[in-house]
């Protein structure tokens, strides 16, 4: 991709200087941090309720088969774009070389807003959904304690407050712990899955086939796609490694092979925990009645609440560790954004000693610790989940807008899609309309209530959510933004491209 013919020049308030960032990761270190952004053996873990209440154990299995495969398809073609251009906030720099003049930056504000508020509010929710996991594990050993509004709160603060010190003071550690943690990742993932294959009782092999709906949808059509939305969600912002681009060496080549080797070592790992889970899972009514499936699960599978402690520590910390990654690819994502005037150009600094975007870091984990707040006086963190299921819809509408820009730049113009190192050849063009394709199918998905019938707690507020914010963003665009935004600054992609070949 080479820099746009027509755009802004360079923002005043910006310098080379202030864009540079410490060429911190090594490919395999870069790798690490995206097998960890996912955890996925855990993840199919964690959201396995809504996928057993809609389809069983049957749809647990062969859903994820059809998300990996699609996953897969999505990232190969980003993957192609991460090779030209691998930069912090890339979704909308993508978009603005690859949309129709006319429309450019329109579709640029939209993408750019869009992908921001997906990934803050991924953050948010998956930060809080892993606080869930820890006061699960705690309850192993105290049976008496209660999870409540106060205590989620207090544990996300803290947590935010930790990530804040790593990632201002101590950034240059990130590598190395992510490094650390993947070996750990797949040390629990084995002591998991030997654990339960040791301990537990057996189903037979037709409990693989074996299909439930506790969730009162009737229809089993409707029941099965609903079914894929928590493994969907395993895989959303699976390309939080490309905004890490900047920070990483040899990232043309480095970026994409991390993003697609660590969603394929994801979905493997993936698919042997699921089989693992139904081969050793205890009565489906019993584990939906539980506030933690997996945790009972392994209570149940091990027999011994040691043994489920100590798999639930090394669970924790694995948690901990992929929402550190998130936040700093979250935080290099509000920093890009800032500094192409989507954001108050403020946040769009780095730091000249410590070489990060510390602004970027403290307005990204302020934002999410006022989201937690929500959890106050909500057990069951009604407030919350209503403002994070914004996430899947919106990232997945981000997906939808450079992919069918892509395809257009294939079809549609002469010079077609140019590609760098890291491309697809001439599986590019159907492997395009694929993902493009399984991304529309899910999006129609996404906005379904996952239980019957509808009440304030069981509803899915992801659409009207969507629906609010996207008029919110419109209405920026048509009050200020037409009028006095001048899209990414093309200076800094210049520096980019620059570093890059270094």
């Amino acid at each position: 991709m080479s820099t746009p013919a027509s755009g802004p020049d360079d923002y005043d308030a910006f310098t080379e200087s202030q864009t540079r960032t410490r060429k911190l990761f090594s490919f395999p270190q870069l790798l690490a941090f995206s097998f960890m952004y996912f955890i996925t053996w855990l993840g199919v873990g964690t959201g396995m309720y809504f996928t057993l209440i809609n389809g069983g154990p049957a749809a647990y299995l062969f859903n994820f088969i059809v998300v990996i495969i699609g996953v897969l398809a999505q990232a190969a073609c980003l993957a192609e774009l991460a090779s030209i251009v691998p930069i912090a906030g890339a979704q909308y720099y993508w978009t603005y070389h690859y949309a129709p003049a006319k429309y450019r930056l329109f579709m640029t504000w939209i993408q750019g807003w869009t992908t921001w508020l997906g990934y803050v509010v991924l953050f948010a929710s998956a930060l809080n959904a892993n606080v869930i996991v820890v006061q699960a594990v705690i309850s192993i050993t105290h049976p008496d304690y209660e999870t409540t509004g106060w205590r989620t709160t207090l544990f996300v603060i803290v947590t935010l407050v930790l990530f804040t010190i790593i990632n201002v003071w101590f950034f240059w550690t990130v590598p190395w712990f992510e490094m650390i943690s993947g070996v750990l990742n797949v040390c629990f993932f084995v002591v998991t899955m030997a654990s339960l294959w040791a301990l537990s009782p057996r189903n037979g092999p037709e409990f693989f086939l074996t299909t439930s709906s506790f969730s009162g949808w009737d229809n089993e059509f409707i029941s099965w796609n609903l079914a894929m939305l928590s493994q969907i969600w395993c895989f959303i912002g699976f390309e939080g490694v490309i905004h890490m681009g900047e920070e990483a060496q040899d990232a043309r080549r480095s970026v994409p092979k991390a993003m697609v080797g660590a969603i394929a070592a994801n979905g493997v790992m993936g698919v042997v925990m699921i089989v693992t889970f139904i081969v050793c899972m205890p009565p489906l009514e019993d584990m939906l009645a539980s506030p933690s499936p997996l945790i009972y699960l392994l209570v149940r599978g091990t027999g011994s609440d040691t043994i489920a402690t100590v798999i639930g520590t090394g669970i924790v910390f694995i948690l901990f560790s992929a929402t550190l990654g998130m936040c700093s690819s979250t935080s290099r994502l509000t920093w890009a954004w800032a500094r192409d005037g989507g954001l108050p150009t403020y946040f769009g600094h780095v730091d000249s000693k410590n070489r990060v975007p510390v602004r970027a870091v403290l307005l990204t984990c302020s934002i999410v610790a006022v989201l937690s707040l929500l959890n106050l006086g909500t057990g069951a963190y009604v407030a919350l989940n209503a403002v994070s299921s914004l996430s899947s819809l919106a990232l997945y509408l981000s997906y939808v807008i450079i992919l069918s820009l892509v395809l257009h730049a294939r079809l549609a113009t002469t010079t077609g899609l140019r590609v760098g190192e890291w491309n697809l050849g001439r599986w590019g063009l159907p492997l395009n309309v694929f993902a493009l394709v399984y991304t529309l199918y899910t999006m129609i998905w996404l906005p379904f209530p996952t239980t019957l019938p509808v009440t304030p707690e069981t509803m899915n507020y992801c659409g009207p959510v969507f629906a609010a914010v996207m008029s919110g963003v419109v209405g920026a665009w048509v009050v200020w933004g037409r009028r006095n935004w001048r899209g990414p600054n093309r200076k800094i992609v210049e520096i980019v491209l620059r570093l890059a070949s270094e």
